[in-house]
């Protein structure tokens, strides 16, 4: 932890995003605690908490893999720059949606939620842009790294990439249920509808493998495992993950819940 916090803080783009998004995530949960107004079946504030715990997630990664990457410095500012400033400039959106007592996504039931939304798609775009270098990258140059962990990365940059046009599809349909309206019954705390399909889970899903794979492989090679072994285990690992993800996408694709065997 302490490493990854060093490697936050020689990144000032990310380290702000950070800290931005962990004030956020605290005048949420203080907005959960004495607002009781509900949206599409849960409270207005459980969304920007939500959001105040992935963005951290993924503020950290990333600085990690910049941090392997074989780019040139400049290349490497940039890039921390896009998203990080993409991410400051969105946090108060949400915030302001949610004091609004309103959808920030998908939302342009007036001018002001238009412009609100239209800039969210705007700074979502310019962050994407920075995740499908770095994905793209993992295939086509060396990463100061183990194999093991750079096809770690690899496999899970597929499920990024994925779980990036999974994002465009919600965009596109102003929604993120399938076969059901937005806002039915849902498990705790996500709200992933238990009736239907919801993009939402497969977008958690394919986001998440940037965590899920690398420290996996860093946990096989804590053990002192031979690299070769490291190697294979993470290759059955990748592969069982992309196939979990590729089943619950098509499912999902069909109508059909993530909680549902029928």
């Amino acid at each position: 932890m302490k490493y990854l916090f060093q490697l936050l803080q020689q990144n000032k783009p990310l380290y702000w995003a950070t800290i931005g998004t962990l004030g956020m995530l605290l005048l949420s949960l203080i907005g959960l605690g004495i607002d009781d107004r509900i949206l599409l079946g849960e409270n207005v504030w459980l969304k920007p908490i939500k959001f105040g715990i992935s963005i951290p997630i993924f503020c950290i990664t990333l600085a990690w893999l910049l941090s392997i990457t074989p780019f040139k410095e400049n290349t490497k500012k940039w890039l921390s720059r896009l998203s990080g400033w993409s991410l400051v400039l969105e946090i108060p959106l949400v915030m302001v949606q949610a004091a609004r007592g309103v959808q920030s996504h998908f939302n342009e039931s007036s001018l002001l939620d238009g412009v609100i939304f239209g800039m969210m798609g705007l700074l979502i775009f310019i962050n994407t842009i920075v995740v499908i270098w770095v994905a793209v990258a993992s295939f086509i140059r060396k990463f100061n790294t183990s194999k093991a962990m750079q096809t770690a990365i690899q496999l899970a940059s597929i499920a990024m990439l994925i779980s990036m046009y999974v994002g465009t599809v919600m965009i596109s349909a102003k929604g993120h249920a399938v076969g059901v309206e937005d806002g039915g019954p849902g498990v705790p705390i996500t709200h992933w509808s238990t009736e239907g399909g919801d993009w939402r889970a497969i977008h958690f899903l394919g986001m998440h493998g940037w965590q899920l794979l690398p420290l996996l492989v860093y946990f096989l090679q804590s053990l002192g495992l031979k690299a070769s072994l490291v190697n294979k285990l993470t290759w059955v690992s990748g592969v069982v993950y992309l196939g979990i993800f590729f089943f619950f996408y098509w499912r999902t694709a069909n109508g059909f819940s993530l909680f549902s065997w029928v």
